[in-house]
């Protein structure tokens, strides 16, 4: 994330994106999310996970060249 940058929108409509992810997998992919967010540099190895992830990635990069445009 850009620095200083505190936050991120998380859109209503990824629920279609993982509504077939277990619960377990929800949960690894949430804390995917978080480490991406606070500059981790998850990696993600599983197949489905990664699947569920990119377009979540590709809007986070979207908002974030928004953010830094203003």
């Amino acid at each position: 994330m850009a620095e200083g940058k505190k936050s991120f929108v998380l859109y209503a409509d990824i629920i279609y994106t993982i509504e077939h992810l277990t619960n377990e997998e929800k949960g690894m992919l949430f804390q995917h999310l978080l480490e991406y967010v606070n500059d981790k540099n998850p990696v993600i190895e599983d197949r489905i996970l990664l699947i569920a992830w990119k377009p979540i990635e590709r809007q986070l990069k979207r908002d974030l060249d928004r953010y830094e445009e203003t």
